[in-house]
């Protein structure tokens, strides 16, 4: 008998491995497909969720990437980064300016569309339907407040289509994409906030 029960311990954990591997390899592929493109617009419907599945609220936005710069606008709101910088404008009277980095308790949906950072989280294979992957991304702090990732990839390109982020009071945020654009020609001036075009707005530096 319990050499019965060590074959199956053996047979879950190569199951998983195998998983774990084929998880990170379609990551891989969906962060290389972003990666190698010129430039990229695709657009996002945000929904967020109670934990007994009751919408809360929902919004659109349009989503421009050129390798580490992006541009977000969300009903309004804007954040432009030029890789080094980030401005979140408010679409009102202020823009907070601050040095860019990553922050995986924080999610975008630049971020999302990348993958997220594979190291901050362990990857696991859940479904592979005809036409789309399920990947589950569980970070590896456990200290952190996003208790688990979804992603949804399509086969045929490689692209992120939907995400839903499940907090650990049990929240849930899902963000959709659509109407993907690749190799698209985008200024540099796309991800900066240029301050003479919003007069009158007041820039907070943190």
């Amino acid at each position: 008998m319990k050499k019965i029960f060590a074959f199956i311990f053996i047979l879950n954990f190569v199951a998983f491995n195998l998983f774990a591997q084929d998880a990170q390899n379609i990551l891989e592929k969906a962060a290389s497909k972003v990666q190698s493109a010129k430039g990229i617009n695709v657009s996002f419907i945000l929904t967020q969720k109670d934990k007994l599945g009751h919408t809360l609220g929902s919004s659109k936005g349009i989503l421009k990437i050129k390798g580490t710069k992006y541009y977000v606008n969300q009903d309004g709101s804007e954040i432009y980064c030029n890789g080094a910088q980030i401005w979140n404008y408010d679409g009102q009277g202020e823009v907070t300016v601050a040095k860019a980095e990553y922050d995986d308790d924080e999610f975008s949906p630049q971020q999302i569309i990348t993958g997220f950072n594979n190291k901050d989280f362990t990857a696991t294979l859940i479904a592979s339907g005809s036409a789309i992957y399920q990947i589950q991304l569980v970070p590896v702090d456990k200290r952190k407040n996003i208790k688990q990732i979804i992603l949804f990839i399509n086969k045929a390109n490689n692209l992120i289509t939907k995400a839903v982020v499940t907090d650990k009071p049990g929240n849930i945020t899902e963000i959709s994409f659509g109407n993907a654009s690749f190799n698209v020609v985008i200024p540099d001036s796309q991800f900066v906030f240029d301050a003479s075009k919003h007069p009158g707005v007041e820039v907070v530096n943190q």
